[in-house]
């Protein structure tokens, strides 16, 4: 008896205990349901309107505007070199000279055959006079004279033939000296005095470089060429070279091309920039500044307050209860650390930090 009495009050005790800790855990959480909710902090910017230059960026390559590569015209024998690799070259500069005995024979044996044929030509000229004095006579018949005629026709036509050769001959002489057809650097010299200059050899004897003026190309994406083709409709277009070494050189946009590329979505342009100094070197990466006008009330914001999207960018817009919705913007450009956009009416206050988690319609706090 004295057993079953201490089970039964055991096991009153553990009713007891139970049932007090049910009711602390319904307390606690009817104390959570009634604990306001905590909104999402967010920091908010305003968009801003004003009238800003189109500055757009690109980055390209410095290419020679001129490229000549020197080959020969005649094979012949490299008789003398004229200049060192690397070096200066003024326009008409005297570079190669190739051996002249052939064609030097050449012309003195066409203008030997030229003189010959001139020689028989004045001859029958004479007769063909002759010929026509004596028919006045009537001491020879006028079919003489006509053969006389359509002999010095023929020799006049070999005359000319034989100055046409002659003069050809001339030209291949003058192909004996080679001279540079532009103003430019040199590059590598392939032949040496006693070499063999080949017509329609694979290698060119050298290769010359337009260094001033000096060109850039580069590319811009597709959705910069309407400001483009309107701020050169309206004024020139400004362009600046900055260089590795930090300087900034002032040039003139020179080359749109006609198409779009459809695999990348960007338009191939050129430029030309002064290079009296010779430091600006065809191949080397450069960045390219172009202001294209005036962009007149632009809407300018934070970067960071735009969020890429499946369908594009935009932004959160805050109403009057801190709620926020989502509107779609276009971006133009980043310039001067600020996003320039399309699409936003007026200047309505954005989410500029705590948007990544944010949904359509959420209420939230802002952050000062």
């Amino acid at each position: 008896m004295s057993l079953k009495k201490h089970w039964f009050w055991g096991a009153a005790a553990l009713v007891v205990i139970g049932a007090v800790l049910v009711t602390q855990q319904g307390n606690q959480a009817d104390a959570k349901s009634d604990a306001p909710k905590l909104l999402p902090a967010v920091r908010v910017g305003t968009a801003q309107t004003l009238d800003l230059p189109v500055q757009i960026q690109g980055q390209g390559h410095l290419v020679a505007l001129n490229r000549v590569d020197v080959r020969p015209q005649i094979t012949g024998i490299i008789r003398s070199v004229h200049f060192r690799e690397g070096e200066d070259i003024h326009a008409g500069q005297l570079l190669f000279e190739i051996d002249q005995s052939e064609a030097k024979a050449q012309l003195s044996r066409t203008q030997a055959q030229a003189a010959q044929i001139k020689a028989q030509l004045d001859d029958a000229d004479r007769d063909y006079h002759r010929s026509t004095e004596l028919v006045k006579a009537g001491f020879i018949s006028p079919s003489a004279a006509d053969t006389s005629a359509s002999k010095v026709e023929s020799l006049r036509a070999q005359y000319e033939a034989a100055l046409a050769e002659a003069e050809t001959a001339k030209v291949q002489l003058g192909h004996t000296r080679i001279l540079s057809p532009i103003a430019a650097r040199a590059g590598a010299v392939d032949v040496h005095p006693g070499s063999l200059a080949e017509v329609g050899g694979s290698v060119p004897l050298v290769t010359l470089l337009q260094f001033d003026p000096i060109g850039v190309e580069f590319s811009l994406p597709e959705s910069q060429l309407t400001s483009i083709l309107k701020g050169r409709s309206e004024q020139a277009l400004h362009i600046q070279l900055n260089t590795p070494d930090g300087r900034q050189v002032e040039g003139q946009l020179t080359f749109i091309d006609n198409t779009v590329n459809r695999n990348t979505g960007t338009i191939n342009l050129k430029a030309s920039f002064p290079n009296a100094s010779g430091t600006l070197w065809p191949g080397a990466f450069v960045r390219v500044d172009l202001q294209a006008g005036l962009d007149r009330n632009a809407t300018v914001l934070p970067p960071q307050a735009l969020i890429e999207g499946p369908t594009g960018h935009f932004v959160y817009v805050l109403n009057d209860a801190n709620e926020v919705n989502a509107q779609p913007v276009t971006l133009l450009r980043i310039q001067d650390e600020q996003a320039v956009v399309e699409g936003l009416s007026g200047t309505p206050r954005v989410v500029i930090e705590g948007n990544r988690n944010l949904r359509a319609g959420m209420k939230v706090q802002v952050r000062s």
